[in-house]
């Protein structure tokens, strides 16, 4: 189903459909049905206790059932192996037809150096006198070959020979190819094809890159394929912020995953969740060691086994005064979607456990994205998740309800919420200042819904349909979304991006932008008009370049008070190397980009992202999970530090429910200033915020030059409303803040992060 409506395979599918001249039926008749057979070893008494275990078993269980002739991405080794055990048994031209799908296999699994021979020989063979091969066949096939070449640069040297400023464009010297070899034999490639065709804008933009790899750009780039240099002297000056993942060794590398970031251990400092979404790729937790390092205690959590998830979100779910979280598994793979979620609950000493049968929230439906709210404002969070529809498993979405015993029960029938969608995102936010969550879904595949809250109206937890006299029901591919008050205004705005489609990739859509100042495929920014409908203003705040979005995120990077948010672009093919955007807030008017001045512009697969004051310096950072959708798509992650310091004022803020969630999720905060002799509002709510990502819970807000808050608001997300109210607040300081109105100053030093130079050099595999 995936790649029916994916372009990212229209080079492999072209070139695979065309060669059928080499197809041979007997063959195809006599082609043994592939298995999937992972040899996952028992795991060992002790390492995690019985309910761990239990789920781990069904989770390899759901996976060891999967058909990896119908699994779009995933499972490359095991198609590889299917097809070089097809490869023993035929001869002549129906060897060299499955010899084409083994070599793009074995791109995919990270083999590159294999798949280029194996490409190199199909060529040979279709070019050879006696072929007769139509020449948009030998086209498609050298395309594949110089994406194989530029594969291997990136590899060699993005990722053996990695630094700092690795794949981060415009690049700097340090980030130019040491191992040439892949990038002169792709531009060798790319200069044939674009004699043949001209108009090819993938082949004219990867030539563009793989000339900045060298430090060829734009002298060698002819005119009219070169990338106007102008574009990357566009972005905004902004302090530049650098990546320090290597030295703290929190560089994870993986594919595409999710991540939390936040306090799990109770210590006051922020941790690391990381994921991938490999069905064996190990769950990842970095315990922050307070003194300017991280720590791994993946292990020690008793998270040994527990693998696999696009996407994690975390919250206090039992009130306990310890975030868990849950992991979201099977996405993009329809009838073979149905992996089990996990809950993992935090011990409170160090530990996990996974209880997702015992909570009652066990489904094998499909999904990447769910969202924490309080439905009700009974003090207890319950648990939403969006899952990606098919007909034949009838995946609706959920919405469990917290019991108040550590269990859950479904009422998403019951409470109206009945459509139907395959959907990539989903926020929850306050739209109607009542205090009730309402939520926004994100669909890939048609049109967004937005699902007002009604239960206070109706006293049950309910929702109603209201997108269309909403008017926020576009873009109709869209992936992730969040909401949030981006101009301060009191009313909560929807952020939702598009991705590609099947008609246009990600290189296509910037080099169109670039040429023809064309904004279709932009991200779409609705602004809250107060009265329940919003106008899409994206053109007017300065968004109009098209942007194919999978994780991402919003903070203050310079704690002047407006929320600035940072674009992931992790389309899975390897044609699409496109840079990460990074969009600044002026003063809720306008977005400027400050991608390349800052030093965001990453061309690696980007996924989830969470802002938070890893340092406790006032400032957030970013980190960055990375990697892309195929098995040797792998990157390190990134974590960007702020370099922003104390240039402007700052309050972080932890709140503590005591008749409301216990996580203050839903809370609303209203701080008042008065900077250079005028008085404004900044407005916040807690929570991990955007679909694809997670934000720390604790509430690092930016207060422009203010020297003191003049007043602090707190609207606690319970049924009674109740609203704290504190005057004349200090600057620069984080605090506690319970619902009964006692406040704490927390003494968390700062910490100087460890950033000693490091390069990686390591085999690949």
């Amino acid at each position: 189903m995936f790649h029916s409506f994916r372009k990212s395979f229209h080079v492999v599918i072209g070139a695979i459909c065309v060669l059928q001249f080499f197809a041979c039926k007997d063959a195809k008749k006599s082609a043994p049905k592939p298995t999937v057979d992972f040899n996952i070893p028992t795991r060992a008494d002790g390492e995690a206790d019985a309910q761990t275990v239990e789920m781990i078993g069904r989770v390899r269980n759901a996976v060891g059932k999967i058909d990896i002739t119908n699994v779009p991405y995933m499972l490359n080794s095991k198609k590889a192996a299917f097809y070089e055990d097809q490869l023993k048994r035929l001869t002549g031209k129906s060897r060299i037809n499955v010899l084409f799908k083994y070599a793009l296999e074995l791109l995919n699994t990270g083999r590159t150096n294999e798949s280029i021979d194996a490409i190199q020989e199909v060529l040979t063979a279709a070019t050879a006198s006696t072929a007769n091969v139509r020449p948009e066949i030998i086209f498609a096939i050298k395309k594949q070959l110089a994406i194989a070449y530029m594969r291997k640069a990136e590899q060699d040297n993005c990722i053996i020979n990695h630094n700092a400023e690795s794949c981060i464009i415009p690049l700097s010297p340090r980030a130019q190819h040491i191992l040439t070899e892949g990038s002169e034999k792709a531009i060798a490639l790319l200069n044939e094809l674009l004699e043949m065709n001209p108009n090819d804008l993938e082949c004219q933009y990867l030539l563009n890159i793989a000339h900045m790899t060298l430090g060829s750009y734009p002298q060698d780039v002819p005119d009219r394929f070169k990338l106007p240099e102008s574009h990357f002297a566009n972005s905004s000056a902004f302090p530049h912020f650098t990546d320090i993942a290597m030295n703290l060794g929190v560089d994870e590398k993986e594919m595409a995953g999710g991540t939390c970031i936040d306090d799990f251990n109770g210590d006051g400092y922020l941790d690391i969740l990381a994921s991938s979404w490999g069905f064996e790729d190990q769950i990842k937790y970095f315990e922050n060691d307070r003194v300017g390092g991280f720590v791994d205690k993946t292990l020690e959590a008793g998270l040994k086994g527990v693998t696999g998830g696009l996407n994690l979100r975390h919250a206090d779910y039992n009130n306990d005064g310890h975030l868990d979280f849950v992991i979201l598994r099977g996405a993009w793979l329809s009838i073979n979607g149905g992996i089990p979620n996990s809950l993992m609950r935090n011990n409170g000493d160090g530990t996990f456990t996974d209880v997702t049968l015992e909570a009652g929230v066990y489904s094998l439906n499909p999904t990447q994205t769910a969202v924490w709210m309080d439905v009700d404002l009974d003090g207890w969070l319950d648990l939403f998740i969006a899952n990606e529809w098919n007909d034949r498993n009838k995946s609706y979405c959920e919405l469990y309800l917290n019991q108040q015993d550590g269990t859950f029960k479904n009422v998403a029938k019951d409470a109206g919420i009945t459509v139907k969608g395959f959907f990539k995102g989903v926020a929850t936010g306050d739209l109607n200042n009542d205090l009730y969550p309402d939520l926004y879904l994100s669909n890939y595949m048609g049109l967004n819904t937005l699902y007002m809250n009604t239960t206070k109206e109706k006293g049950v937890p309910s929702f109603e349909k209201t997108e269309e006299s909403a008017g926020v029901s576009n873009p109709v591919a869209s992936f992730p979304t969040w909401i949030f008050d981006y101009d301060n205004d009191g009313f909560e705005d929807i952020f939702v991006s598009g991705y590609s489609s099947a008609d246009i990739l990600p290189t296509e859509m910037m080099l169109r932008n670039l040429r023809s100042n064309a904004t279709d495929y932009r991200p779409l920014l609705y602004k809250n008009n107060g009265d329940d409908t919003f106008t899409e203003v994206s053109l007017d705040v300065n968004l109009s370049e098209p942007i194919a979005t999978m994780g991402c995120n919003f903070g203050d990077l310079d704690n002047d008070g407006f929320l600035d948010f940072y674009l992931a672009t992790g389309d899975p093919s390897y044609f699409s190397i496109v840079p990460n955007r990074m969009f600044h807030n002026v003063r809720g008017e306008k977005f400027e980009d400050v991608t390349y001045s800052a030093g965001f512009g990453h061309i690696q697969k980007g996924h989830a992202i969470g802002f938070g004051d890893l340092d406790m310096d006032g400032d957030q950072d970013i980190y960055a999970v990375m990697g892309g959708a195929l098995e040797g798509d792998t990157f390190g992650n990134l974590l960007f530090e702020n370099p922003m310091g104390n240039k402007n004022n700052w309050i972080n803020i932890v709140l503590e429910g005591i008749q409301s969630n216990r996580s203050a999720i839903g809370a609303k905060i209203v701080v008042t200033i008065v900077e250079n002799g005028k008085e404004r509002k900044i407005y916040h709510s807690v929570g991990t915020d955007s679909s694809f990502g997670g934000n720390s819970l604790m509430e690092e807000i930016g207060l422009g030059n203010a020297k003191k808050i003049k007043k602090l608001e707190i609207k606690w997300p319970y049924r009674s409303q109740n609203t704290s109210v504190f005057t004349d607040v200090q600057v620069n300081q984080v605090i506690k803040i319970k619902e009964d109105g006692s406040v704490q100053q927390l003494r968390l030093p700062k910490i100087t992060f460890n950033k000693k130079e490091a390069m990686h050099h390591h085999d690949m595999e």
